[in-house]
């Protein structure tokens, strides 16, 4: 708790080079050298924000702000709340001083107002300046609107903003109101969002998930799994969209190793089907062991080249290490499975080979993928019954048992989460 001394200048004059999106209208006062920029004309503290970024050190920023927004924060409703803190009491002895010599508020000079200083605004960027985003917070605390629509990375540090002081409720309402996803989604092209990096895709989705939008959520998050954006070592100097809360990343995370274990599944299971001893090729009295023999080899020949199979010594493997995990595109991966040719040992063996089988198979994945990402009503609400990872496995999948049409909602996460999570799989 800081109190201000009396005295000083307390001219005003316009903000100007801001990127912040609040009311050009706001102005700043130059308080005992100090910039303090003024939300609220009866604002009866002043609010001063540090924060220390790993790269350029310390950044503040002060504002003239009302205690009301201790109504849409629970963070400033405690520490604002007389008799809680410290805080608090000086805040409403020194108001009750002030009351004897103004009859508002809006008289009271800033340099005469309680100051109070806040530590840390979260795992938010490195920003030029921390006044643009702490003003577009308080801001819409204070009932404000906005000149423009923040920039998605802008946005994503606003909700972190939000949920260090425990004020998301009051931006959701306000993104709500404003219609600011159906303002970015009518921007943004089919190219453009395709092309999206992962940092831009992990701000939109920490943005989703913090201010409620459920289908950035679903559509973000299923990204992530596809393109392999999982599994990276965490660093707590990066902004939390490195790091998305609640165990969302390590729901990602498993969420992807499953639909990689379920695709492998599926050429394991043609290379059991060519080694076993039941016979695959069905041209009748002219089926043959040598078609089997030549298709099995095509098809090791097929996987090696592509990188999905290598070949291990069995004998003594102790040199061999564990071969990495595919970190490409699965989407990608399944049309490379896609190419797979139709050999045949001669002009007679028709779709003996695996092509045949194998596309049906590839457009249930297909199919399945596009459900792979996270539902917003069921993560809030039943997470601990939806997450892939809270899951019991089931023993064996069969295919006859894959359909998502005529299901309901929770049915269909269900069909979706024990095919890609089985621990055996059942493809003919």
């Amino acid at each position: 708790m800081v109190l201000s001394p009396s005295g000083g200048s307390n001219a005003a004059r316009p903000i100007s080079g801001s990127s912040s999106g609040v009311d050009s209208a706001i102005e700043t006062l130059e308080v005992n050298g100090e910039t303090v920029t003024e939300l609220a004309a009866d604002g009866d503290i002043v609010l001063r924000i540090e924060h220390e970024f790993p790269s350029t050190g310390k950044h503040s920023a002060s504002f003239r702000v009302s205690t009301s927004i201790s109504d849409h924060s629970k963070y400033f409703e405690l520490l604002l709340q007389p008799g809680r803190f410290g805080e608090g009491e000086s805040i409403s002895a020194r108001h009750s001083k002030l009351r004897e010599h103004y009859k508002s508020m809006v008289e009271v000079p800033t340099n005469e107002l309680p100051a109070v200083r806040v530590r840390d605004v979260g795992r938010i960027s490195s920003v030029k300046s921390l006044a643009p985003l702490c003003a577009d917070f308080l801001s819409i605390l204070h009932g404000k609107e906005l000149q423009t629509i923040p920039p998605v990375a802008n946005l994503a540090n606003l909700a972190i903003v939000a949920d260090r002081f425990d004020a998301l409720g009051a931006v959701r309402e306000y993104m709500r109101r404003k219609k600011i996803f159906r303002a970015i989604d009518g921007k943004t092209t089919v190219k453009t969002d395709a092309g999206l990096s992962e940092e831009r895709v992990r701000q939109r989705l920490l943005i989703a998930m913090m201010l409620d939008c459920p289908q950035w959520l679903e559509k973000y998050s299923a990204r992530i799994v596809a393109k392999g954006w999982v599994g990276s070592e965490v660093d707590l100097t990066e902004p939390l969209w490195w790091d998305l809360p609640s165990r969302l990343e390590e729901e990602l995370a498993y969420r992807r190793d499953s639909v990689l274990e379920t695709i492998q599944s599926l050429q394991a299971f043609f290379l059991g089907q060519y080694t076993s001893r039941e016979r695959q090729c069905k041209l009748g009295y002219d089926s043959s062991p040598q078609c089997d023999s030549f298709q099995l080899g095509e098809m090791v020949r097929f996987f090696t080249k592509v990188g999905m199979l290598k070949l291990q010594g069995g004998v003594f493997g102790g040199s061999d290490e564990p071969s990495e995990p595919y970190i490409g595109d699965v989407v990608s991966l399944l049309d490379t499975l896609r190419q797979t040719p139709e050999y045949q040992i001669d002009r007679f063996h028709n779709h003996c080979g695996i092509r045949t089988k194998i596309l049906p198979l590839l457009d249930l994945l297909s199919e399945a993928i596009l459900h792979i990402g996270i539902c917003s009503e069921c993560w809030a609400n039943d997470r601990q019954q939806y997450a892939w990872m809270n899951a019991k496995r089931p023993l064996l999948w069969k295919r006859g048992t894959f359909s998502l049409r005529a299901q309901s909602h929770r049915s269909k996460h269900i069909v979706v989460r024990e095919m890609f999570t089985a621990t055996e799989r059942e493809w003919s």
